[in-house]
């Protein structure tokens, strides 16, 4: 549980999340369209299904975009990149400042 926390407060952690948050914006999609079937408000439970709908397909866009940058990452650094797009040289040549 620790190396979990402490994988989160990394940078670029918080993408480990991204299966979490899209259990919790389908069970609000889910909620919506249940209200929404069942009379509730309907024009509002509407949008908001139509909200969750859309932030659901963008999640989904921005995890495909983000393992195509790791894999084209990973594939120019195992190619012999230049030092400036690898990323673990960078960080280092950044704590090398003085």
């Amino acid at each position: 549980m620790t190396s979990f926390v402490a994988q989160l407060f990394e940078p670029g952690g918080g993408v480990a999340l991204i299966p979490f948050i899209r259990f919790v914006i389908g069970c609000l999609l889910l909620t919506c369209l249940t209200a929404f079937i069942a009379g509730v408000a309907r024009i509002h439970m509407f949008i908001l299904s139509f909200l969750s709908c859309g932030l659901l397909v963008s999640m989904h866009f921005f995890q495909i975009e983000f393992e195509r940058v790791n894999n084209a990452r990973s594939s120019s650094s195992q190619q012999g990149a230049p030092p400036s797009l690898n990323p673990s040289t960078t960080k280092s040549a950044a704590a090398k400042t003085d």
